[in-house]
């Protein structure tokens, strides 16, 4: 239950069933990769299953890597408040709550992607799902349209005061959190 009141519930995953739908899930997300760059496109070209296996691989990718330093408790999990999906944890750890990114632009409008962020940092948030409050990862592979690590609505995540947000562009940096 979140402090809003909202009781949470989520799919308990085996280490052995995390593992396997991260293996799937890399599979398919590099078969997406590997049309994307025959087509010699960009990700924003490529139609919505085709994002989503790119996401969806990446997010596995991101979840493995960290699962070298930290204990895997969930990956790409939808959290639910009843019937109504309330967020999913693209990766839940012992030490963090990760979120994954594929591709942020530079005209990201600021208050969609900060409503999105309130599940993870406003504990009074109805759909908040960061129960223990962990620092949040926001994972980002790339950035288009003049987008950068400095644009405002990153650096506003960053000021969270409740919870902290560390912004990452690179699996190197995984290791460094520990």
């Amino acid at each position: 239950m979140n402090e809003y009141g909202t009781k949470l519930k989520w799919a308990n995953e085996t280490n052995a069933e995390m593992f396997a739908k991260i293996e799937k899930q890399i599979e398919e997300g590099q078969k997406a990769e590997k049309l994307m760059n025959d087509r010699g496109a960009i990700f924003s070209q490529m139609n919505q299953k085709q994002q989503q296996l790119l996401t969806a691989g990446l997010e596995a990718e991101v979840a493995k890597e960290f699962s070298k330093y930290d204990n895997l408790l969930s990956v790409t999990n939808p959290v639910y408040k009843g019937k109504i999906k309330a967020g999913e944890f693209d990766g839940l750890l012992s030490k963090y709550l990760v979120e994954v990114k594929y591709s942020v632009s530079g005209t990201t409008k600021t208050g969609e992607f900060l409503d999105q962020f309130k599940k993870y940092i406003n504990p009074l948030d109805q759909n908040f799902i960061n129960v223990q409050k962990k620092p949040v990862v926001l994972f980002i592979k790339q950035f288009t349209k003049g987008g950068s690590i400095d644009q405002s609505v990153l650096r506003t995540l960053q000021k969270s005061k409740e919870i902290k947000v560390i912004i990452i562009t690179d699996f190197k940096q995984i290791k460094n959190l520990y």
